[in-house]
């Protein structure tokens, strides 16, 4: 048995793997950066180096995270099986492992990294969370979710129906990027408000996936009372609300949301101009982190390239809303499990180099000295 495992490790470490793996990488980084402009900056990403597997055309290959998957492997095979393990390699082989570390990060960051935005009034506070590009069907009665649909589930002719829901419903049209323009008189009819005069149309995906409008038109049948066709799309302010039995029924396309395992609350929010315009030189967020599970709560500030570490999260100031009576801050939230891996790294590769320098100028010394002695 261990002389099996043994054998396998050492086929895993051989230099010709890499052979293979290097030319498909570069492939897979020319097909992703063309498909960019089909479909957007964040979906090339997640197709092309964000998966196990893409398909071109019926046949599947290997994505970014099986290649990198098998470049880690024979990485680490490489630096178990064919290291010399001396003292006088001992730079080399920290440097290895700096770069094995590097790889493994990008690996996990790849595979749990979540980006979001939490947008907070002054005086208020928040725990929610809400992803910049997972968006959902959902269905609510009040405040109750009733269902929850991945927007990447949804698709033409589609049907949903589920004993929590009175009614069924029928996707005729889904477009993860949509444009609005008038409805036609023509086709208007059997439409409620506000279908009867717009209507939703595909259009190609923006490279920024946040500037995407993702939307439905959609048919409700077995309600007796408020069948009839509808839509509804991503920051609808009035999404439509069917009451059936007395009971209301909300049908939205959101932003998939999640919870902070602590609460944000916004003290008071500034904002600084240049001189003689509207345009903000900087702006800042005074907070207050409230911790129920940890027992703890402190200020901070949160600033233009000074976020906030905390727990696993790092917290961004993006962006501001002054429109209404109460100003909003707007506060990026990204998790990212892998985040201290490329510090860590760094730090062992410039170790090892030292090192690695510090022995062949010591070597050097000693060879002269002997030559000398001689």
């Amino acid at each position: 048995m261990l002389e099996t495992i043994k054998n396998t490790a050492n086929r895993l470490a051989q230099p010709d793997i890499l052979f293979w793996v290097l030319p498909m990488m570069m492939a897979l980084i020319v097909l992703g950066t063309v498909a960019q402009k089909s479909i957007g900056l964040f979906a090339a990403q997640q197709e092309y180096f964000g998966s196990f597997f893409l398909m071109l055309g019926p046949i599947p290959v290997p994505a970014g995270l099986s290649i990198m998957g098998v470049f880690l492997v024979n990485l680490l095979c490489k630096f178990v099986m064919k290291s010399e393990w001396t003292w006088q390699k001992s730079g080399t082989i920290i440097s290895h492992f700096g770069v094995l570390l590097l790889v493994f990060g990008g690996l996990m960051t790849a595979l749990t990294s979540k980006e979001g935005f939490v947008m907070i009034p002054q005086g208020g506070s928040s725990t929610i969370v809400e992803d910049y590009h997972a968006r959902n069907l959902a269905i609510r009665s009040d405040t109750e979710t009733l269902l929850t649909i991945p927007h990447e589930h949804l698709e033409n002719g589609m049907t949903v129906s589920d004993p929590k829901i009175p009614f069924t419903l029928s996707i005729d049209k889904y477009c993860f990027n949509c444009t609005i323009t008038s409805r036609p008189e023509n086709l208007q009819q059997g439409w409620e408000r506000p279908g009867i005069f717009m209507m939703l149309n595909k259009a190609p995906a923006e490279s920024q996936d946040e500037k995407n409008l993702t939307g439905i038109e959609f048919s409700i049948t077995g309600t007796h009372g408020v069948d009839g066709k509808y839509l509804t799309f991503d920051g609808f302010p009035k999404p439509p609300t069917l009451v059936v039995n007395d009971k209301p029924y909300t049908i939205t396309i959101e932003r998939a949301r999640r919870e902070l395992p602590f609460s944000i609350e916004l003290k008071e929010f500034k904002r600084a101009l240049h001189p003689g315009t509207d345009m903000a030189s900087a702006f800042m967020s005074q907070i207050i982190i409230n911790d129920k599970e940890q027992g703890v709560s402190f200020p901070a500030t949160i600033e233009m390239n000074e976020p906030l570490r905390y727990r696993g999260f790092t917290l961004y100031q993006s962006s501001f809303d002054l429109n209404g009576e109460v100003p909003y801050t707007i506060l990026a939230v990204v998790e990212n499990k892998g985040r201290l891996f490329p510090y860590i790294a760094s730090i062992l590769i410039a170790l090892g180099l030292i090192i690695h320098l510090g022995l062949r100028i010591a070597n050097r010394i000693k060879s002269r000295t002997e030559e000398n002695a001689a």
